[in-house]
């Protein structure tokens, strides 16, 4: 039996040139259609950030001020202490405030500021993210007030741990009452007296004091209002370029 194969036709070149360009509209199409995916993947990545970094900023803000009474409140004890440690003569109820205030002088509180969007901005390449320059830039100047702001307290803390230990030689931990406790003492008994009235030790430790007031009065706390003004700033934009109530 015969088998007779149809002849093969050539197709035209007008032929060609249709499949060529629809196979090119179709590749073109999806490669626009695949940019745009990604184009609102990061927009709607770009916009959790910024909802993030918005609770951050607020949260950190209540926490400077908080930060800020804090040392506010130990610069009135430190003020309140060196006008006693250089008064010459101490009456009974003066040395019980000292006592009082030698407990409340030198803490070291600090801040904890968030860092959780900050760290995934970092870490993941997000601030690419972050279309509007103004914020990148306030959001970059945050970050470096911040790491100056741990630093400054980490030498704050030392200046108080100086002091704290020449309070050692001048203060009986024993007048204090229910010191034990962990409530704090509820008061300083009556025939309280100074370990010392060697004037030279009592006022190097004023001089102590004194040395960590300023630093806290003229520098640290600056960084904090400065902080508590960009966080401000940040939550302000944020919620204006990204519609944010």
């Amino acid at each position: 039996m015969e088998v007779h194969h149809k002849h093969h036709i050539p197709k035209k070149w007008s032929e060609y040139l249709t499949e060529f360009f629809m196979l090119f509209a179709a590749v073109t199409l999806g490669f626009f259609a695949e940019n745009q995916r990604e184009h609102y993947i990061e927009r709607h990545r770009e916009e959790e950030y910024m909802q993030s970094l918005l609770e951050d900023m607020v949260k950190d803000t209540i926490e400077l001020s908080t930060a800020t009474k804090y040392i506010d409140r130990q610069i009135a004890f430190i003020d309140t202490s060196i006008s006693l440690l250089r008064t010459p003569q101490l009456s009974p109820a003066d040395l019980k405030r000292l006592y009082i205030f030698n407990l409340g002088s030198l803490g070291n509180r600090g801040s904890e500021l968030s860092t959780r969007t900050s760290a995934q901005l970092k870490n993941a390449g997000g601030m690419r993210l972050v279309k509007s320059h103004e914020i990148g830039n306030l959001i970059t100047e945050y970050w470096q007030r911040h790491e100056f702001l741990q630093k400054y307290e980490d030498i704050v803390g030392n200046l108080k741990l100086k002091a704290r230990d020449q309070s050692y030689r001048i203060f009986d931990q024993d007048y204090y009452v229910n010191l034990e406790d962990g409530a704090g003492p509820r008061g300083v008994k009556e025939d309280v007296k100074l370990l010392t009235n060697d004037k030279l030790s009592i006022i190097e430790y004023a001089n102590r004091l004194s040395h960590v007031k300023n630093s806290m009065l003229n520098v640290q706390r600056k960084i904090y209002t400065q902080q508590y003004a960009n966080a401000s700033k940040l939550i302000e934009k944020i919620r204006k370029v990204y519609k944010i109530d």
